[in-house]
């Protein structure tokens, strides 16, 4: 009934899944993931716990190939399918003899790909090839993220889900605790999900490109970032995401605080798409104080001003 695909990248150590089914917020079932001990599908006939129990196990020093090996002998895994990709990208999967057909899996280096209920066994083959042949320049975790999405959408063009497609998620860790956190120590790189769709591998690629809009605003807002860095990191935002409110309405904001004339063609840009944000945006000039914040706020006036 799904689909799904789990990878550690060899450059930037990042350990991933992705996952699209036929079933409602199917990012609430299948993947997990921990940063620094590996990333895991659980599916079809598999229970909500087996995904915690493969990442235990890879925390405790097993390997991909141990995890797997250990929970195929439980009771219940005839129906069942579940994959691992360990920290030092060892891959492991089983695909119980029960599992509605099409069902199968194939291991590559470092990534493993898996699907039951397909609506061809061409889906998972598909799905390896596209995430092996998109390759990247990009240096970031962003560049597993999207290989990762590359697979999902093969999948579909091989027809995927036999039913229909319904919801897909997408979740990306760091190769060590705390080394891409943006908040606690073990905050996941990139988690997202589209829990009912018509389109979902689509409209998690969307978000994908809105999240890298905003891993820029999180790098401007960082202490310490050269102001350069900033101002770049702030029109990549809003570059990244042009027509997402919240990416131009920050974008905006921090470069018209930094005298960027081109932030009022964003700004305009942001209200026109949620007006209520200008309440914010005068709000943020109001903190800051100062000539640019002054001229924000003018700005602001003569857009509110009857003609």
């Amino acid at each position: 009934m799904t689909y799904s695909i789990v990878a550690r990248d060899p450059v930037t150590g990042c350990l991933g899944v992705a996952v699209q089914s036929g079933v409602l917020a199917i990012g609430t079932r299948v993947p997990a993931a921990s940063a620094g001990v590996g990333a895991v599908a659980a599916q079809a006939g598999s229970q909500l716990w087996w995904r915690t129990a493969l990442l235990d196990v890879l925390g405790a020093g097993m390997t991909a190939e141990q995890a797997v090996t250990a929970l195929a002998t439980q009771p219940g895994v005839a129906e069942a399918q579940f994959a691992v990709v360990d920290s030092r990208g060892g891959v492991a999967a089983f695909t119980g003899p029960d599992c509605i057909p099409a069902a199968g899996h194939a291991l590559g280096d470092g990534v493993s790909v898996q699907g039951n209920m397909m609506a061809s066994p061409t889906v998972w083959p598909a799905m390896l090839t596209a995430y092996e042949s998109a390759g990247s320049n990009d240096p970031t975790p962003f560049g597993l993220a999207s290989r990762l999405v590359a697979a999902l959408a093969a999948a579909e063009a091989e027809g995927g889900d036999i039913r229909g497609p319904q919801a897909a998620a997408l979740l990306v860790v760091g190769p060590a605790r705390g080394s891409l956190s943006t908040g606690d120590w073990d905050d996941p790189f990139l988690d997202l999900r589209v829990d009912d769709s018509r389109d979902p591998v689509a409209d998690l690629t969307h978000l994908l490109t809105t999240a890298r809009a905003h891993r820029h605003l999180i790098k401007a807002g960082t202490p310490g970032v050269p102001e350069e860095e900033v101002v770049a990191s702030l029109r990549a935002a809003a570059e990244g995401a042009p027509e997402d409110p919240s990416a131009l309405r920050s974008a905006g904001i921090g470069l018209a605080l930094r005298g960027q004339a081109e932030a009022f063609d964003l700004l305009g840009r942001a209200l026109a798409l949620e007006p209520r944000a200008a309440r914010w945006v005068r709000a943020a000039a109001q903190r800051k104080g100062g000539p640019h914040a002054d001229a924000l706020t003018a700005w602001l006036d003569d857009r509110e001003s009857p003609v």
